[in-house]
């Protein structure tokens, strides 16, 4: 029982300074400088890229990036 409590308060530790929720790789801005013009497909498309983001499919902001102008430039 106590290697499980000293287990948990290591992990504790270990995620203490983590946000729960990472900043957002893409941004607004980001889509306006892939010439997107701001409209209500910019929540859909941040609303996806978060989600990928937080799935882990997704890791940087030029993953991001790459992502969007495949499923979404026309």
């Amino acid at each position: 029982m106590l290697d499980n409590y000293e287990f948990l308060q290591r992990k504790k530790e270990e995620f203490a300074n983590e946000p729960i929720i990472p900043p957002p790789l893409v941004t607004g801005n980001d889509l306006i400088a892939l010439g997107m013009k701001p409209g209500p497909k910019f929540g859909e498309i941040l609303e996806a890229v978060e989600t990928r983001q937080l799935e882990g499919a997704l890791k940087t902001h030029e993953e991001a990036l790459e992502w969007v102008k495949r499923e979404y430039k026309n």
